[in-house]
């Protein structure tokens, strides 16, 4: 949850900020990339240190970081300001990712991974939604400053109940330094498994974000001319994910992962096909098939790497989260383009065809069900998963 409070805080806010920072489209979609993109920078490396230094000890630091870096964003006074502090708040974030899935794909047992990280999933999109509704309210209410000293209070008892309640690791064994652990990066990059499912984390992200972003703009022009209040309530169909990804998780188990993916896949790009109906309700209705597809995809993807990972599982994780969120950081700024010439219809055709990019690469990749999953990184690296 920590960690999404404050990944896409701008996004609702982004038709506010156009009046407040007095810049175009494609300036305010950087306080969404400059986040996504230090992730991705960062996420490698505190794979590492994670894998050197502890699982607690590194998602505690970097939860303490996140949140004193939201609390000194609400200090900007210019748009490049906050840049600069939305880059820092992206610094602090990988080291949560990278430590809490090493940490689940250690501590549980093989078959009950894909149900844990569905819970984890869980997590994350309440705090996707909390932080841009919050963020919403409380700029409505006060102004943009407010929602960022707001969002790093609740960061820090985040980090309190955390110290108090997670329990050491039982089965982390430290790399013996920092120079093995690093080392582990290219033969992450040499093995197939990984790389389908690092290209798959960046289809899924960049869907998302470039949805949501460019969305807030189709609703807030005419002819549904949505004030911020009602935006930032738009985003409460990202609490279905809470309920669709723990029954993922279960539903993995009987019918495999790879299945579970496509359907998923299905349900996102039929979604946001609906969002182009003209009637405000059956866009709502798009968005949530739309984030329930995500979502569950995510679950998959996320799940399959500890597994697909020969050694230094956090390093691989670290991989994929750099990944992910460069998918983000390009779904964040690049459809700016298709958004000036083709409007939300172009949008919607540029995430449909990612989409259908990925379930492509799962078909290849991915082994036909998630019990196969274990067989599959015994295999050559010369010979990936085929259909």
């Amino acid at each position: 949850m920590s960690a999404f409070f404050t990944m896409y805080v701008t996004q609702g806010l982004l038709p506010s900020l156009r009046g407040v920072f007095h810049a175009g489209v494609a300036e305010l979609t950087l306080t969404i990339t400059f986040t996504t993109l230090a992730v991705a920078l960062a996420a490698p490396f505190s794979g590492s240190v994670s894998d050197r230094f502890g699982r607690r000890r590194v998602l505690l630091l970097s939860v303490g970081a996140l949140a004193l870096t939201t609390l000194l964003a609400a200090t900007a006074h210019s748009l490049h300001g906050l840049l600069l502090w939305r880059l820092a708040q992206g610094l602090c974030i990988p080291g949560i990712f990278t430590a809490t899935v090493a940490y689940i794909g250690e501590e549980w047992p093989p078959g009950q991974i894909p149900s844990v990280t569905a819970l984890y999933i869980s997590g994350s999109v309440a705090g996707g939604f909390l932080g841009r509704f919050i963020a919403g309210l409380a700029t409505a209410r006060w102004d943009w400053q407010a929602a960022f000293v707001l969002l790093g209070l609740i960061n820090a008892g985040i980090a309190v109940v955390i110290a108090a309640w997670l329990p050491g690791s039982t089965r982390f064994r430290p790399s013996s330094s920092l120079r093995e652990s690093l080392g582990g990066l290219p033969q992450h990059l040499r093995n197939p498994l990984l790389l389908g499912s690092y290209a798959i984390g960046f289809g899924i992200l960049f869907s998302q974000v470039c949805s949501f972003t460019y969305v807030s703009f189709h609703l807030a022009e005419a002819p549904y001319n949505l004030d911020l209040s009602q935006l930032s309530l738009l985003f409460t169909v990202y609490l279905v994910g809470m309920v669709v990804t723990p029954l993922a998780g279960r539903l993995a188990w009987r019918f495999g992962q790879r299945r579970v993916f496509f359907a998923a896949v299905a349900c996102s790009a039929l979604g946001i096909a609906l969002t182009l109906a003209p009637g405000l309700a059956l866009i709502v209705i798009g968005l949530t098939l739309s984030s329930a597809g995500v979502f569950i995809a995510q679950s998959m993807a996320t799940s399959q790497v500890p597994v697909f990972a020969r050694q230094a599982r956090s390093s691989a994780v670290g991989l994929y989260v750099m990944c992910y969120y460069v998918g983000g950081s390009v779904g964040a700024f690049a459809p700016s383009v298709v958004w000036l010439r083709a409007g939300w219809p172009g949008c919607v055709a540029l995430v449909i065809l990612v989409q259908a990019l990925i379930a492509a690469a799962a078909l290849r990749i991915w082994p036909a069900r998630a019990e196969s999953a274990q067989q599959a990184i015994h295999q050559p690296e010369s010979q990936p998963q085929q259909a």
